[in-house]
């Protein structure tokens, strides 16, 4: 009866080992792509902000050229961007 107590331990052990594996790949997955969001927008920060959108030739309000420093898109093209 020990022995497949003892096999049992280990099952749920190597069950909690590998949920616990998966949980450290997804974080790692995750500051990843964090880390490329901070570089895309460190290398958009370098270029002028448009005063017209790219797309669609409409005025960028500066308050969005102020948050959004290098940006070349109004919010609605740069919400189609993105879904691109």
């Amino acid at each position: 009866m020990i022995e497949i107590e003892n096999k049992k331990d280990d099952w749920e052990y190597n069950n909690e080992e590998e949920a616990e594996m998966g949980q450290l790949h997804a974080i790692h997955n995750n500051m990843n792509h964090i880390a490329e969001v901070q570089r895309k927008l460190a290398r958009q920060a370098q270029i002028p902000s448009a005063e017209f959108c790219e797309e669609c030739g409409d005025e960028i309000p500066s308050a969005r050229r102020t948050a959004v420093p290098g940006v070349q898109y109004c919010v609605f093209c740069q919400q189609l961007h993105e879904r691109r």
